[in-house]
C-alpha cells in the first residue's frame, strides 16, 4: 500500500511539474530568446561515460545511444550500448520491460533505410535485451560508421515483431575510445579470412 502512495506521489509531482514546463513562457523569455544566437545543433547522439563493472572492477569507456522500441503502435525508451569493460567488446540493446526468454532471437536491421539484413543475438542473462559479443559485436559497430539511423527488428515467435529505432550519427568519433581499448582493426576480423590452404 505505501509503495502505491509513493507511486500516486510521484505521478502526482510529475503532472504538476508538465503542466508548469509546458505553461506559455511569459513576454520578456520571448525576447530574450529573439536576441540569443542560434544554437550550436542537436544534441549529439551518443554519450559516452566513465564506468565500472562491479563485479569484476574493470573501468572503462561505455557509449549509450538512446532510442525507441515500437511494439503493437506503443512506443517506449530504448538504449543501445557498446563497451569494453573485460577485454571484450559487448553491444547492448535493450528496453523497459523486455522480456525475450532465454534463447537467441531472429533479428533483422537496417542503416540509413536500407534492406534489412538477417542476423541471430542472443539473449543477455537477464532476458531483458540482446547483445553480441567479440568479433560479431566489433563488425556490427563498425557498420555504423558514417550513418545516420538504426533500425533493428526483434522478431519473436508467436508475437509481433519488435522495431527499435536509433540515431547513430557520429558513431565513429563517439566509439574510437572503445576501438583504441578493444584494439579493434579497420580490416577483416580474423573469424572472415579464408582458412590456410594445406601444404
Amino acid at each position: 500500500m505505501q509503495r502505491r502512495q509513493q507511486i500516486f506521489s510521484f505521478a502526482a509531482t510529475l503532472v504538476l511539474w508538465a503542466g508548469a514546463a509546458y505553461a506559455a513562457p511569459p513576454p520578456e523569455r520571448d525576447e530574450l530568446l529573439a536576441e540569443a544566437p542560434a544554437a550550436a545543433g542537436p544534441a549529439p547522439a551518443w554519450a559516452v561515460v566513465d564506468a565500472r563493472n562491479h563485479l569484476t572492477g574493470a573501468r572503462g569507456p561505455v557509449a549509450v545511444a538512446f532510442g525507441i522500441v515500437q511494439e503493437r503502435g506503443r512506443s517506449r525508451p530504448a538504449s543501445l550500448r557498446v563497451d569494453s569493460l573485460d577485454g571484450t567488446t559487448t553491444v547492448r540493446i535493450d528496453a523497459d520491460g523486455l522480456r525475450l526468454g532465454p534463447f537467441a532471437v531472429a533479428v533483422r536491421h537496417s542503416l540509413d533505410g536500407g534492406r534489412f539484413v538477417a542476423s541471430s543475438w542472443p539473449v543477455n542473462a537477464d532476458q531483458d535485451g540482446i547483445e553480441l559479443g567479440g568479433d560479431r559485436a566489433i563488425r556490427f559497430v563498425t557498420e555504423l560508421y558514417g550513418k545516420t539511423e538504426l533500425r533493428l527488428a526483434v522478431v519473436r515467435a508467436l508475437s509481433v515483431p519488435l522495431l527499435f529505432t536509433f540515431v547513430v550519427d557520429g558513431a565513429e568519433a563517439a566509439l574510437s575510445p572503445l576501438a583504441e581499448r578493444g584494439h579493434w582493426s579497420g580490416g577483416p576480423s580474423i573469424s572472415d579470412l579464408p582458412a590456410p590452404l594445406p601444404r
